[in-house]
Order: C-alpha cells, then structure tokens, then sequence
C-alpha cells in the first residue's frame, strides 16, 4: 500500500474511535533492548542447541528442557537482567504514541516503554486485568508478560517457548478472546514487527483465520531487504500472504522512516482545525500599523473557506483571526451553515478586556494560561495554521506551529512575518500533509492578486487537512 493511503486510512479510524495499535519489539531496539537471538545467544551456547535452529521460540523450548543448565528459572532469569541492564528510556517513537489517541495498544514486548511513554493509560497484564478494560482511558494490553525493572521481577511471566505460544489461548482466554474481537471490530495498525521476530505468528495466525471478515481493514510496515536475495523473495512471499489475508503492507526502506510516519499520522489525527494568526503590525518591513493592510487578504481567504464546514477555525482573536472567522460566520449565517463551535477565539482572562468585537459570532473561551501555554495547546490540536502578516508575536507562533509539525500556510503577499516565513522556504517549501508542496502554488502565495493567493493558500489548506 502507499504511504498515504496508510496515513488517512488508519487516520480516520482513529478520528472515529475505532483503531488500535499492535506495537511489537521493533519500536524497542532503537532504546537498547535486547533483539531475541540476544536474549537467548548465551544460554542457547551452554545448552548447545544448534546455530542451525532458526526457530527461536523452540530454541526457547530446548533451553527450558535443560535443566542441567537451570531450565526455566534460568531462563526467566536471564532475560529479566538484560532488560534490567539495558535500562532503557522511551524513544521518539516511543513518546509519539500518546498523541495517537489510540484507546488500545496491544503489545508483546516484555519492557516498560510503552507505560513510561502513555503514563496516564492503564494496564493490562494478567487475565483478570482484561475485564476492567474500558473506553474511557487508554489501555495498554502486555501479552506476552512484563518486567518490573525497578524491583528485578517478572510482574507477569513471559510467554517465549513454542510451549508458552502452543498454550496461549487455553491459559490466557480472556487476552485472546479480546484481541480476536478487537482483530474483527477495529483497525489495526501493527508496528515494529518483522518477519525475524517471531511474535510476527500472532498477526500471520490472526489474518489467516479472521482474514475474511475484515479484508484490507488492517495495516501493517514491514522492511524489506535491501538486495535481490533468497531473502527478497521470502519476504515478497510472506508480503503476499500477508496481503491476500485481509492486512495491508507498506514497505519501507530503512527503519529510519518509521518516526516521520508516526508525526504524519499525529497531524493527520488531530481535529481538521487551522489557527489564524497575524495581524496589520508590520513585520521587518517597517511603516505605521494599518488595519486596512490585511483586511483585503483577510476577506480572500474568508471566500474560500465559507464552504468548508468540515473545518474548524481557532485563534487569539487578533485582527487576522478575528476579521476571517467573522466573515466567514457572517456568510454561514446566510447559506445556513453556521456552527458558532467550529469557530473559536481564545482569550487570556488576567489579561486586559479582548478586543472589541463588531458582532457576536463563534465561541469565545477564557483562560488563566500564559500565551505560550495556551498557543501551544491550541496548536496541539490543528492541522494547519494559516499566516497573514503579523510582526514578532506571529513569527514566535510560527516558530512554536514549526516545533508542533502543524503545517503552515503563510500568505506572503500581505507582508510580516508571513512574508519572512514564506522566503525562509522559498527555495524548498515545506512538506504537508505528507506530500511535497508544488513550487507554482507556494510560489502564488506571494501573488499581488488576493484571489490567487488566497487560492492558493486553499489548495495548501486541503493537502495539510490530508484532503486529496
């Protein structure tokens, strides 16, 4: 599958409280944790069980059956130390798993990561964890057992002989039930997997008994071998097989791509909301303020949003704010279109009175927070951001939008901190949406036309919004 289609596919089951994440041991390794070949090399060399056996969970199954050699309490042993010695700290990929949103995350690796990334979520470790499982919070559901590794203890023992992964479904019901259930009622994005790691079984096991019911719903990203080798071709394979179950497979090149797709699949997340910034104070270019600069882009750009009804309009309520979102309102008030709770306007309540307003319209929120604070959280949940003018506290949100991965729409014609936004990038514009922007269209931002510029920044809105 393409890049995009994985993007608002699983996107959009999230925006409908739908999706869930499988996270495998892949998301692990960049933290230090031991691969399995490492948990296992020592052990499996004292029990001298051949190089040749691949199967590492039956590898597993021949160091629990020697006992000369301390059997499954060595074993247990064993790997708990290596986690506990690794000591690892949550990753990029790690901490971006919490703005995903996802109400389920299911996993089999055996560190704390995922907890110490969502501290807020719950956990479900033993059998009877999975019935206080409920919508209202995060959970993340620990499969295969967990490592409590300020104490050195197994919270729940790991499953990682053939036998443990034989007998799942008679000694854990309840766990599998559930994920049987969710595999037939959510979408599932599974990541951090291989074809090496052997847990890669759950996802071939679910698909080729499930796969039927629930065609092309579920996704996954697997790497493929970078040359054409006996290995390619077991991976082309397995890919098919994969695909024709009902799970749909990006490949990528190098795992390195993996944490841009996460901040894709973050903005892609959040409500379809733009922040409108800016103001008639003039940016490095000098001159007297004058409201009348920005009015005429202000009202361009309110034409081409009338019609998106879909999309929510926030701001400070400065006069870029403010004069868009009005007139926007004034226009739904007229076709019938009008929701005063798509368009917001933000005010600091310990500050001086907000601004006068001409008319009511829209929803106004007061708050105690500092303007960092609250432009942050704002921006937290927008796709876009959109920039008319501005002088110094505009190019301070536009730094925090960039620090935030919101896309940013700069109408550079109107002067400011638009304009010095728009010829920082002019050579290489920025990515949104996850696609590159086109040159003539960045390019018509900056056009003495307010129509063309505002056309075009309509065009750069739909592709930050992933509306394609």
């Amino acid at each position: 599958m393409e890049r995009l289609d994985l993007i608002n596919i699983f996107g959009e089951a999230v925006l409908e409280g739908n999706a869930a994440l499988f996270v495998g041991a892949g998301l692990s390794l960049d933290a230090g944790v031991p691969t399995w070949s490492d948990l296992l090399a020592e052990l499996r060399g004292d029990c001298e069980v051949p190089e040749e056996l691949t199967d590492l969970p039956l590898v597993a199954e021949y160091i629990d059956a020697d006992v000369r050699h301390g059997g499954r309490d060595r074993l247990e042993h064993h790997i708990l130390d290596l986690i506990v010695a690794a000591n690892p700290t949550p990753t990029e990929s790690h901490l971006l798993i919490p703005k995903l949103r996802v109400k389920e995350i299911w996993t089999t690796n055996y560190d704390e990561l995922i907890e110490q990334a969502v501290p807020a979520a719950a956990v479900a470790i033993e059998e009877p964890d999975i019935q206080s499982i409920g919508s209202a919070k995060a959970t993340i559901i620990k499969m295969h057992g967990s490592v409590v590794t300020a104490e050195r203890r197994w919270a729940k023992q790991p499953v990682i002989t053939r036998s443990d992964y034989e007998s799942y479904e008679v000694d854990r019901p309840r766990t599998w039930s559930l994920l049987r259930a969710a595999y037939l009622s959510r979408t599932f994005l599974f990541l951090g997997f291989s074809f090496t790691d052997p847990n890669i079984e759950i996802l071939l096991r679910l698909a080729r008994t499930l796969g039927t019911h629930v065609h092309d719903r579920h996704m996954t990203v697997l790497r493929r071998p970078a040359e054409q080798t006996t290995q390619r071709r077991l991976h082309d394979l397995r890919v098919n097989d994969l695909e024709s179950s009902g799970v749909r497979v990006l490949q990528i090149d190098d795992f390195d791509e993996i944490v841009p797709l996460l901040n894709d699949l973050v903005r892609r997340t959040r409500p379809p909301r733009i922040f409108i910034s800016g103001s008639q104070n003039p940016g490095a270019d000098g001159g007297e303020p004058n409201r009348d600069v920005i009015v005429p882009w202000c009202q361009a750009v309110a034409n081409v949003l009338i019609g998106e009804t879909g999309w929510e309009l926030t701001s400070l309520g400065g006069p870029a704010g403010w004069d868009v979102t009005s007139s926007v309102a004034l226009a739904r008030r007229a076709e019938a279109t009008y929701d005063p709770n798509a368009l917001t306007f933000h005010f600091r309540a310990k500050e001086d009175a907000p601004p006068p307003m001409e008319m009511r319209v829209g929803t106004a929120v007061y708050t105690d927070l500092a303007r960092e604070q609250l432009v942050g959280s704002l921006l937290d949940e927008c796709r876009a951001m959109l920039v008319i003018r501005g002088g110094q506290r505009t190019a301070e949100e536009i730094a925090w939008a960039q620090d935030r991965g919101v896309g940013i729409i700069p109408i550079a014609a109107s002067g400011g901190a638009a304009r010095d936004y728009w010829l920082a990038h002019a050579g290489a514009p920025p990515m949104l949406g996850g696609q590159p922007v086109q040159a003539t269209t960045w390019a018509n931002l900056d056009s003495d036309q307010h129509a063309v510029a505002a056309r075009a920044a309509y065009e750069l809105l739909k592709q930050a919004m992933y509306r394609y």
